[in-house]
């Protein structure tokens, strides 16, 4: 069985701690008592590839957070007991309170406690937003990476508070 922990950081990870270190705020406090829904048009177990297979139009929640995409991979280490790491692509959205994040791909790395957005990557709270080619989250360093190609630049757009007041 997926691990509810493991879901919950890659859900509110994802939306919360690049925006909130943007903004300067803390991470708003997540329920893990919430049940968690996945639904798909399709599950697919793999036992000897300790893989479950979620497919077409993939909508994961918990409590206020809802994670979108086309497939949702969730690998198990060898003794199918644990997660070993997620996988989501395709239209990656992940939705919390006024945060957004999007990529063409999201992946959660259980034991480096890392999840990376690649693909287009963007963090959005407000009218804050962060974006690059790809964005890395080291939740154990508290530190975050965002890397662009040499063709294209990281962007961020950070409105001050005064500012964000007036423009709201």
């Amino acid at each position: 069985m997926m691990s509810r922990w493991l879901l919950l950081l890659l859900l509110g990870i994802s939306c919360g701690y690049v925006s909130a270190a943007l903004a300067g705020e803390a991470t708003p406090g997540l329920d893990r008592n919430q049940p968690i829904e996945i639904t798909s048009q399709q599950l697919e177990v793999l036992q000897q590839q300790r893989q479950s297979i979620f497919t077409g139009g993939v909508v994961a929640k918990q409590g206020d957070m809802i994670l979108f995409s086309e497939k949702l991979t969730v690998v198990f280490q060898k003794d199918q007991n644990q997660v070993e790491r997620l996988e989501a692509v395709g239209g990656v959205r992940v939705l919390q309170l006024d945060r957004i994040a999007t990529a063409e791909k999201a992946v959660f790395y259980q034991k480096e406690e890392s999840l990376v957005l690649s693909g287009n990557a963007e963090v959005t709270q407000g009218k804050n937003t962060v974006s690059g080619d790809e964005i890395t989250l080291f939740l154990q360093e508290n530190r975050t990476l965002i890397k662009s190609s040499e063709k294209k630049r990281v962007r961020a757009v950070i409105i001050p508070e005064k500012n964000r007041k007036l423009s709201e």
